[in-house]
């Protein structure tokens, strides 16, 4: 068992604990998980002057150094939060997941009807089924470890496997490795300093490619949805107190535009791969790549990658790694599993009343989803029930935190429809990547 001796020289900055002391007050405990051969002296100093910053929790430094499956340090924290006792407030994790290890998820479900000439197993290149990663099971303490190696949707679903889905706290990973950590925090707290006081805009690049016959608006335009959010007061009524811009021409031109006015909560609606933001929907001709990503330096950015595997695999090589290390991304919230824009829908086709003049009662018509109609497992619940929260005021991670719960509750209470196994993929795959509000 580790006891992480390295932690006794925190005690100068007052908060933080060691994994071997027990816990002293009600505070609720924010266990901090890095590994120790994977960070240098400056990563490790600036680490610990950030953890020092969480004034009202437990602060507990985890060294993952001899953990390298992700059950084992599920249930090495686990066996933790058992000595220290009263809650968890967060996990916050530093390093790729090649550092601090990340859970496998293999996309496998059984064949919806219509679909028998697919085996509902994704393969890669070599023939083997293709596994992704997920941090989403360090959200709750619920699991067995035993049924966290390979998750599949089949098997909670469709095996009735005892796994849980909904987490309890937020979970947060910087996905930096050594000697890139301690440039990370630093720019951090200067972004900090930067939007103190300030109303920040939301920017939006959208580059839709699912469009249905019939309708002129892009399925899976995320830009098209948050517009609506801001106009249609009565239904959402967001975006009230901010200015909210959106642009589907030139997008890399724009988006180097908007770096050059100021800071900016950055949202970038597109197919896309690690390597970056597509414009169609082959995944090439990126707009937003990481050598863009690298350069784009005027000002510090919060990203918000919608619909595309950005974050996939948790690695070095992408989009997310190079925007944070050699540029000013700021906490971007994206997706580790490359995502299907099935079930995105801004408008439904359903039946409406007949028509004055009309006969018969078998009209339909494309109707624009409302609050009513986003509970459909449609995967824009997340962004709204995001939304929502960002306008009461809390915080990114907050606000990521309370919608992937409730999108995670919403996929659970329709996992009677097959469909639903793409709500809980959501689920799994909707990262935070950074730093956690302090």
């Amino acid at each position: 068992m580790i006891l992480f001796i390295l932690i006794l020289i925190l005690l100068p900055f007052g908060s933080i604990t060691s994994a071997s002391e027990t816990a002293t007050t009600e505070k609720s405990n924010y266990y901090f998980v890095y590994n120790s051969s994977k960070v240098d002296t400056k990563d490790l100093t600036a680490i610990k002057q950030y953890v020092a910053k969480f004034k009202n929790t437990n602060n507990v430094l985890f060294d993952a150094k001899n953990y390298k499956e992700a059950p084992k340090l599920l249930d090495a924290l686990k066996a933790q939060q058992k000595k220290l006792g009263g809650k968890v407030a967060g996990i916050q994790i530093f390093g790729l997941a090649s550092d601090v290890p990340s859970f496998s998820y293999v996309h496998k479900m059984k064949p919806t009807e219509g679909n028998f000439e697919w085996n509902g197993i994704e393969y890669d290149k070599s023939g083997k089924p293709h596994k992704y990663v997920s941090d989403l099971f360090y959200s709750n303490f619920k699991n067995d470890s035993k049924y966290l190696t390979d998750v599949t949707v089949y098997g909670i679903i469709q095996e009735n496997q005892p796994v849980s889905i909904v987490p309890e706290w937020p979970v947060s990973r910087l996905p930096l490795t050594k000697g890139e950590i301690y440039k990370y925090v630093s720019n951090y707290e200067a972004y900090r300093k930067q939007i103190q006081g300030k109303s920040i805009p939301t920017v939006a690049l959208s580059a839709p490619v699912e469009f249905q016959k019939g309708l002129d608006v892009g399925q899976d335009d995320i830009a098209f949805f948050m517009n609506r959010m801001k106009e249609e007061k009565e239904e959402f009524g967001y975006f009230s107190n901010t200015d909210l811009r959106t642009y589907y021409k030139d997008l890399a031109a724009n988006l180097v535009k908007e770096n050059k006015s100021g800071v900016m909560d950055l949202v970038v609606g597109s197919e896309g791969t690690p390597e970056g933001a597509a414009l169609k929907k082959d995944r090439k001709n990126y707009f937003f790549d990481r050598k863009s990503a690298a350069s784009l330096n005027s000002n510090y950015y919060t990203a918000f990658f919608w619909g595309s595997g950005t974050a996939e695999g948790l690695n070095a090589n992408s989009i997310i790694h190079d925007g944070m290390a050699k540029g000013k991304m700021i906490n971007p919230i994206a997706f580790t599993i490359a995502t299907y824009s099935r079930d995105v829908a801004n408008y439904l086709w359903l039946p409406v009343p007949t028509p004055e003049g009309e006969t018969g009662d078998d009209w339909n018509d494309y109707l624009a989803v409302d609050k009513e109609l986003l509970e459909r497992n449609n995967p824009f619940f997340f962004v709204y029930t995001y939304y929502e929260a960002i306008d009461n005021g809390k915080t990114r991670l907050q606000s990521f935190y309370e919608a992937q719960a409730a999108y995670a509750n919403l996929s659970v209470s329709n996992k009677h429809d097959l469909r639903a196994a793409l709500g809980y993929e959501n689920v799994f795959s909707l990262h935070y990547l950074g730093l956690a509000d302090y």
